[in-house]
């Protein structure tokens, strides 16, 4: 067993090496991810990252409670990271460390349903409860057989919206931008008031940070009108997955933000993309895409 209490470049090396096992690709479970949040948003918090069995834990302890790193807020999927076959038999050495670190509990959020880290739990008895929902689309190689896929209700609604939309709105187009503006997004996200009280100075400064540390992984979308923009969405692009992360729209438009959503999709499946997962939130309009359930699950564990 290894234990760091900073990202320098040993542990790098490691991560990256026990990335290369992990089944889920995700940019949450990045190395500069993980730091990336430390450095804007968890300088506070006491690391006590444990590597072990080829798997890096990326741990924290605040307030004699330990937790994932990587930002329960921001990152919709944390885990241990590597293959998961061994998961489940290293969490056993890692708590009786953590007892030793001064932690007194663990609340351990955003488990994927798929992870065996859930199992070892299971196991303990401890308290896990189905924390949130990240509705996924399984997605037609056509635009009209995506529309097949809808009930029949939903694909109605679907059309009439879109028709409606156009109908009021002239000179649309759905955009990939060459180089993300997150300033683009940050304003729109603003006019939200939730989104707005959010947006504390220290996570626009991780917004603002998502280019260099996602890299390849993150695309831009912006939604325009005689080519203003009036919507905006970053999007992680895994393999044949997108992954919608954050948006924004112009709230003096009504509905430019799902006319946003419904163009990605129709984008997505001319891109060989075959999958669109609109991580944590249950809110209707996803369901009333296609998206079905995929839940994430929160561990609490006293030590």
């Amino acid at each position: 067993m290894q234990t760091f209490t900073q990202f320098d470049d040993h542990l790098k090396d490691i991560w990256q090496t026990a990335l290369t096992k992990e089944s889920i690709h995700a940019p949450f479970y990045r190395f500069s991810w993980h730091r990336h949040w430390h450095e804007t948003l968890g300088q506070s918090e006491k690391l006590s990252i444990i590597v072990t069995d080829g798997l890096v834990f990326p741990l924290a302890i605040d307030k004699n409670i330990a937790h994932f790193t990587g930002g329960e807020e921001i990152a919709d999927y944390l885990d241990a990271i590597g293959d998961n076959a061994t998961k489940a038999h290293a969490w056993s050495n890692v708590l009786d460390y953590l007892k030793t670190q001064g932690a007194t509990s663990a609340i351990l959020r955003n488990i994927p349903a798929s992870s065996e880290t859930l199992t070892f739990f299971k196991q303990m008895n401890s308290d896990i409860t189905e924390e949130d929902t990240t509705p996924t689309i399984t997605l037609s190689d056509s635009w009209e057989g995506y529309l097949a896929s809808l009930g029949r209700k939903e694909r109605h609604e679907l059309r009439r919206k879109m028709r409606r939309f156009e109908e009021q709105h002239t000179a649309l187009s759905l955009v990939q931008a060459d180089t993300v503006d997150i300033a683009l997004l940050l304003r729109f996200m603003k006019e939200d008031p939730d989104k707005k009280q959010f947006l504390t100075e220290e996570m626009e400064q991780f917004f603002r940070g998502l280019p260099e540390v996602v890299g390849d992984q993150l695309l831009q979308f912006v939604l325009q009108k005689d080519g203003k923009p009036i919507a905006t969405t970053l999007v992680f692009r895994v393999e044949q997955s997108l992954l919608l992360y954050n948006s924004g729209y112009d709230h003096s438009i009504e509905g430019s933000g799902l006319y946003l959503k419904i163009k990605l999709i129709e984008w997505a499946i001319t891109h060989t993309v075959r999958e669109v997962n609109f991580l944590q939130g249950g809110e209707r309009y996803k369901y009333d895409l296609g998206a079905v359930d995929s839940p994430v699950y929160k561990v609490t564990v006293t030590l």
